[in-house]
């Protein structure tokens, strides 16, 4: 392979500027194809959720870990694939280098049926300042984009030790040869910090201030740090299961008791369950179980790695068997459990159960 290219760059080198421009015009126009072409890919792998039967946990995981495409390049690619298949003129002015990717990814949230057309004729030719002042129209740009950087370290400056107390004189050149190098001093690590930037609504200013008041924080704005840090131990106290189950044994541990628990009752029952209820000792004792992390597997063996969002499944659907054993629950992310969902009753079934949910929600809110 470097042969090859060492070949390919001495046959570059005998080409004239122009020729070497027209090439490089070449390989653009057909990258750009081939990059129109790949996006068309993952648009029809996300309709079938290739990656989720895969093993991945999201089609982004699978592009960065399938493919190994660049992390910075996977968003905009998906971005602009989640809109192709209603407005496939993107791809065609992507291919044929009217607009870059990065306009693609832009203009994809704005494009409506009545100006697709009129708004990637626009843009032709545009870069991206030029695009975000011509959607500006559309919508305002907000403040800025969330993020989350690590704070470099501040350099730690140390003064060598002096080889002779500061109360001694210096003794002669003759006498004590001075040390060619100091021996190094160990310096206790430094916290890694990091900055966090976004934006919120006045809602969560509100809330931040009322949090302050309730844990005796005077200034909230210069706290702000260790205000989100109590409402994150809070959340994750209420809600992790991995501090639930500490806190159940530790009960256990200190109870002298031996009655048994609602597991246990639920364990021995042979009628099927009237309800999806299950004992929150079994939900934790599933969640150990399965590590704290999707279960799914795909056919190759791999497992997904998603630990976000997991919901308890049935093996054995409920809705069919009506059981709540526990050797038949297990975890699965959001999208895995929906994939299952799918499998059993019916990719009809599922859209008609969501859509009947979403007319409920609209009419609680009326």
């Amino acid at each position: 392979m470097i042969e090859q290219f060492t070949s390919y760059s001495t046959k570059l080198e005998r080409l004239s500027n122009d020729e070497l421009h027209r090439s490089a015009e070449k390989l653009v126009l057909g990258e750009n194809t081939t990059l129109a072409k790949l996006i068309a890919h993952l648009a029809e792998m996300s309709s079938r959720k290739t990656a989720l039967k895969l093993g991945y946990k999201s089609l982004y995981e699978y592009c960065i870990t399938g493919l190994n495409l660049s992390e910075g390049a996977v968003p905009t690619r998906i971005h602009v694939a989640n809109v192709s298949r209603r407005f496939p003129q993107l791809l065609v002015a992507l291919a044929e280098s009217r607009i870059s990717l990065t306009v693609a990814a832009l203009l994809a949230p704005h494009l409506t049926k009545d100006n697709v057309d009129k708004v990637i004729s626009d843009c032709a030719g545009m870069k991206r300042k030029e695009t975000e002042e011509y959607m500006v129209a559309f919508r305002p740009k907000p403040v800025f984009e969330p993020s989350i950087r690590k704070r470099p370290a501040p350099p730690v400056q140390v003064e060598s030790p002096s080889p002779f107390p500061p109360s001694s004189s210096t003794p002669s050149a003759a006498s004590v040869e001075a040390p060619k190098s100091s021996p190094p001093i160990l310096q206790p690590a430094q916290p890694e910090v990091f900055n966090f930037r976004f934006s919120a609504n006045r809602d969560f200013k509100d809330k931040l201030d009322r949090l302050a008041e309730v844990v005796g924080v005077e200034n909230a704005q210069k706290n702000m740090a260790a205000l989100l840090e109590k409402a994150l131990d809070i959340a994750l106290e209420k809600k992790d299961p991995k501090k639930k189950l500490e806190r159940r044994r530790k009960r256990e541990r200190a109870s002298a008791t031996t009655a048994p628990s609602r597991s246990n009752e639920i364990a021995r029952e042979d009628e099927p369950a009237e309800s999806r209820y299950i004992a929150a000792e079994v939900l934790e004792r599933v969640h150990e179980r399965g590590g704290y992390q999707c279960t799914y597997r795909a056919p190759d063996g791999r497992r997904c790695t998603a630990r976000a969002g997991l919901h308890i499944d049935h093996s054995e659907p409920f809705g069919i068997f009506h059981s709540n054993e526990e050797l038949i629950l297990r975890l699965l992310c959001a999208s895995h459990n929906g994939l299952e969902a799918e499998r059993v009753y019916g990719p009809a079934f599922i859209q008609r159960k969501i859509d009947e949910r979403g007319k409920a929600r609209q009419a609680r809110r009326s």
